[in-house]
């Protein structure tokens, strides 16, 4: 731009300036071609000194194309993968790791200490610990623990389900040795004052009566209980009657039978193993994990059965049917998730019923919706299908709902199954606290974890005959059945 014309005032050095500035774009229109092929795109990676080399960057023109790119020097061809590792301390904790080599990390120590593992003089016991599980430690306040990580931007939170408890973090990677021997801190401080504890009950009255009033809730809820009876049958939440009923000791003998070496696994992502391993080691010693031996779980049994919610006239209504289906252990996971997404068919982020395009999509009309489901645990599933409507609406899909389901192995194709295994795929990848979840459980099942492309590998695998097989299980199976809404107008089982 020094040679612009509009630089000058007088009018012989604009007119000198005219002639180069000419010669200069004639120049620059017979190299840019070239230019443009070989042009360094200053654009360097998180570490080292690589850059990207693009053929163009002119991307509204069709004579160039954005999708061609040029890889030189440094840069390599794929971006690096993820390292996966999974160890064990020397306490018999397991150690996990999934190192994207990103700026950002998870960290959460799972333990099998969900609801499944409840005794019956203890109901909602796990609810209760999930809530306490941070306090404050000996000689410190909980308040300065949560303020401390909160200074650094970090996030901390914990969770149970039926079979896990999980305690967690979501930082940048450089506060892992910070994170590690806080939680850990954390889940073996045995010390919970009684303010602590009559605080938490309060709270987990108020979080179980606001998650029950939710129709949905109350349904799963019921249809884990219908099924299994006990263990997964254990409600994930403490009613006021229970609650009431708790006291600290069973918040410690529930601990001291379920948060032993066998029963744990810290699992990071985004972290490095040899890191991670290093400072699991320091942050234990010293420290003594109970020995356990109480915590015996019967394998789970599927029943199956009926249950009625009466909610009234003016009621939205809900209905639910479930049969059995594999463990997220099985090597027939994968062709139930298939299965799964065929009923369900695509789904867009923008739009009115979801499910649209699945086989389930023609048994409802009106403002009624359906969708599948597939829940799996360590040794049992479910799968099924979930109506919403009015009392109406719900009364005639639901047999429609059904029959569709029953007959599921005689409509599915090989179209449907090869776009079922990619959908699942795609869905397979989450957010963080999912996947840290599930490489907790399958470590703690199996001592290993699939990867996202080792699950992909296994849907690949899926064929026709196996989404058949496990579609044509229903027909000897026994249903569970849930029905919210007003009564007298939803079907019995036995009429669907």
């Amino acid at each position: 731009m020094k040679h612009h014309p509009d630089r000058f005032s007088d009018q012989k050095d604009k007119d000198k300036a005219k002639e180069r500035f000419q010669k200069l774009s004639e120049a620059y229109a017979v190299l840019r071609d070239e230019m443009l092929a070989t042009r360094v795109s200053a654009r360097p990676l998180l570490r080292g000194t690589r850059s990207v080399h693009l053929s163009t960057t002119a991307v509204l023109d069709n004579s160039y194309s954005a999708l061609r790119l040029i890889r030189k020097g440094e840069q390599v061809v794929v971006a690096p993968q993820a390292v996966k590792s999974v160890s064990k301390a020397s306490n018999g904790v397991q150690i996990a790791t999934y190192d994207e080599r990103g700026p950002a990390s998870s960290l959460a120590i799972v333990v099998k200490a969900g609801s499944r593992f409840e005794s019956p003089d203890g109901p909602g016991v796990a609810q209760f610990l999930k809530n306490t599980v941070l306090r404050a430690p000996p000689g410190d306040n909980l308040t300065r623990f949560i303020h401390s990580a909160e200074l650094r931007g970090n996030t901390i939170y914990t969770s149970v389900d039926r079979e896990h408890l999980i305690v967690a973090a979501e930082f940048l990677r450089d506060d892992l040795v910070d994170i590690v021997p806080a939680l850990v801190e954390q889940i073996t401080n045995r010390a919970m004052q009684s303010y602590e504890f009559l605080d938490a009950r309060g709270l987990v009255v108020a979080e179980a009566t606001a998650s029950l009033a939710d129709p949905t809730t109350r349904a799963f809820e019921a249809l884990h209980e219908t099924a299994f009876r006990s263990g997964l049958g254990n409600s994930l939440f403490s009613a006021a009657s229970s609650a009431k009923a708790l006291k600290r000791q069973h918040i410690y003998d529930f601990t001291d039978n379920n948060f032993t070496p066998d029963r744990i696994a810290i699992v990071g992502t985004g972290v490095a193993h040899e890191d991670l391993t290093e400072l699991v080691e320091k942050a234990f010693a010293g420290k003594q994990l109970p020995a356990g031996g109480a915590a015996q779980s019967t394998a789970s049994k599927y029943f199956g059965g009926e249950v009625r919610i009466e909610a009234g006239a003016k009621s939205q209504a809900l209905y639910s049917v479930a049969f059995p289906s594999p463990a997220f252990t099985s090597s027939d996971y994968a062709a139930a998730a298939v299965l799964a997404n065929i009923l369900g068919g695509s789904r867009t982020k923008w739009g009115t019923v979801g499910g649209a395009t699945g086989l389930l999509s023609s048994a409802v009309t009106g403002s009624a919706s359906v969708a599948p489901f597939n829940v799996s645990y360590s040794d049992a599933g479910l799968i099924g299908f979930v109506i919403r409507g009015s009392n109406e609406e719900v009364k005639a899909a639901a047999p429609k709902a059904f029959a569709t389901l029953k007959g599921a192995a005689s409509k599915i194709s090989e179209e449907t199954v090869a776009a079922g295994r990619k959908s699942v795929i795609v869905d397979a990848d989450a957010q963080r606290e999912k996947q840290i979840r599930e490489v907790g459980r399958h470590v703690l099942a199996n001592g290993n974890f699939p990867t996202a492309k080792e699950f992909a590998d296994a849907v690949k695998q899926v064929t026709l005959s196996d989404v058949q097989k496990l579609a044509k299980s229903f027909g000897s199976a026994k249903p569970t059945v849930v029905a919210y809404g007003y009564l007298r107008q939803l079907p019995f089982a036995d009429q669907l």
